[in-house]
């Protein structure tokens, strides 16, 4: 059901015949304008300035929106972050090189690797050297070595070896979780900001038209008074309105000033830029919301904050199997190779050499543990309340998903009401009309009419632009906002 707002003009009626030598303007017509017969089109913009739809509004606010940017900017933070935490598994190769004045020189290359999955790690030297002080031509000399060192307790396995390496990771799915939030939270404040525009030219249009009729009827009741058909208390009464309805547009417009500013502020623009939302109509049909558990299941499974709330307790159950491990002896098996020789050249250093293979176990463990058995302890601490915080997770989306369902509901009945409100509203101000043209009345019942009317088009205008933004919100409440495909150009 569309709803326009209209104004409500009154038709010419015949009134008692006034002297002859006084003239007494015509009373407005009792027949339906025609803006009542026929949609009206919805308060234009500012004529000159340029418009926005909505969806070019939630566009350009991705794009320049502050805190928007500054959420893109986390998220590339946290891919560098997730760089460094790669970078620990490939090569570091280290080239370096000395000299004296004695004449000793020497060349080195350090190679060390860190294995996946299993937590060893491989570490090579080679080194080439000149002694100055040699006995004989043999004053040249390489060494050569590798080492494998392979944890078998403390250290082993693919949640130590790939821990920081997840964790970082989990920070980039956390920032983009966030950024995806943030781009959800923002195009609801932009539907928020584009339908308080709207509301606010509709408030002013609502405020324009009553002063019209006020004025009227100010006009009406003094020449009424001048031919005695009216009293000076019909006159004030009339006076009094005309001024309510004055201010009240003059209060309009300043609101519908900071609505513009406001729309303008979260798109990321200066306050004092032209642009301006389109003009647009406020439908209140559409699909209906489906039942209550079907939402509540389609939130449990699409909701951000949910899935992220899992994961964090995977991150706890992770960080408590870590702590528990490190309380373990360090027991590695080593296997080396160590090659060495001399000569009278670099290239004969090594063809007479000595080699050497070395398998052995080495052990450690340090008796005072304190800081390792803390570490446990607040694990297992922040794993019992990450699962107290996804259970309270749960309750909050879901009163979120009701909230959101009834407002929806409450809104959609509400303007059914409102609707008849208004028409109820525009019948009592014709009657008041007619009475009062015919003298059966003073003109109090219509400026009590002109009252209701006001009220109950402003009530409709409110349950309008409200409408509009609830049934975006229960999309967010559900998980199923997808911006680029909701707001669509």
């Amino acid at each position: 059901m569309s709803v326009f707002l209209t104004r409500v003009t009154t038709g010419q009626e015949a009134s008692p015949p006034p002297p002859p030598d006084i003239a007494v303007p015509a009373e407005p017509s009792l027949e339906p304008a025609a803006s009542e017969v026929s949609p009206a089109p919805p308060p234009a913009p500012t004529p000159g300035a340029p418009t926005l739809s909505l969806a070019q509004a939630v566009s350009l606010a991705l794009q320049k929106n502050f805190s928007l940017l500054s959420a893109a900017d986390s998220v590339a933070a946290a891919r560098y972050r997730e760089h460094d935490a790669v970078a620990q598994f490939y090569p570091k190769l280290t080239p370096s090189y000395s000299g004296s004045t004695f004449g000793d020189r020497s060349f080195s290359v350090d190679l060390s690797q860190r294995l996946p999955w299993s937590g060893a790690s491989l570490t090579a030297n080679g080194r080439y050297f000149t002694l100055a002080d040699a006995v004989g031509p043999v004053d040249k000399s390489g060494e050569l070595s590798f080492t494998l060192t392979q944890p078998l307790l403390r250290g082993f396995g693919p949640n130590t070896t790939y821990f920081d390496l997840t964790n970082s990771r989990r920070q980039v799915q956390t920032q983009q979780r966030g950024f995806e939030l943030a781009r959800q939270r923002l195009a609801l404040d932009v539907a928020q900001a584009f339908y308080q525009v709207l509301k606010q030219r509709q408030l002013l249009d609502v405020a324009r038209q009553s002063l019209e009729r006020s004025q009227s009827l100010k006009i009406a009741s003094e020449a009424r008074m001048k031919v005695g058909l009216a009293s000076k208390l019909d006159v004030l009464r009339a006076e009094l309105q005309a001024s309510q309805a004055q201010e009240s547009m003059v209060s309009s417009q300043a609101a519908l000033e900071s609505a513009l500013e406001a729309f303008r502020l979260v798109l990321g623009l200066d306050p004092g830029e032209p642009q301006e939302p389109e003009a647009a109509n406020l439908p209140t049909t559409g699909v209906d919301a489906e039942p209550l558990d079907r939402l509540l299941d389609r939130a449990h499974a699409n909701r951000l904050e949910l899935q992220e709330s899992r994961d964090a307790v995977n991150d706890a159950e992770r960080a408590l199997k870590l702590a528990r491990q490190n309380l373990l002896p360090q027991l590695d098996l080593n296997l080396g190779f160590i090659q060495v020789g001399t000569g009278d050249t670099f290239g004969s250093a090594f063809r007479p050499a000595d080699r050497k293979v070395q398998v052995f176990l080495s052990t450690s463990y340090p008796f005072e543990q304190t800081a390792e058995r803390s570490t446990r302890a607040i694990a297992e601490i922040d794993l019992d309340a990450s699962k107290r915080a996804l259970k309270q997770r749960e309750f909050e989306i879901d009163s979120d998903v009701r909230a959101s369902l009834r407002t929806l509901e409450r809104l959609r009945k509400s303007l059914e009401l409102a609707q008849k409100q208004v028409e109820f509203a525009e019948q009592q101000r014709r009657l008041a009309t007619l009475r009062y043209q015919r003298g059966l009345a003073s003109n109090f019942d219509i400026v009590d009419a002109e009252g209701n009317l006001v009220a109950s088009r402003t009530t409709l205008v409110g349950l309008l632009t409200d409408f509009q933004v609830a049934r975006i919100d229960l999309l967010r409440a559900t998980g199923t906002l997808d911006v680029s495909k909701e707001f669509a150009p």
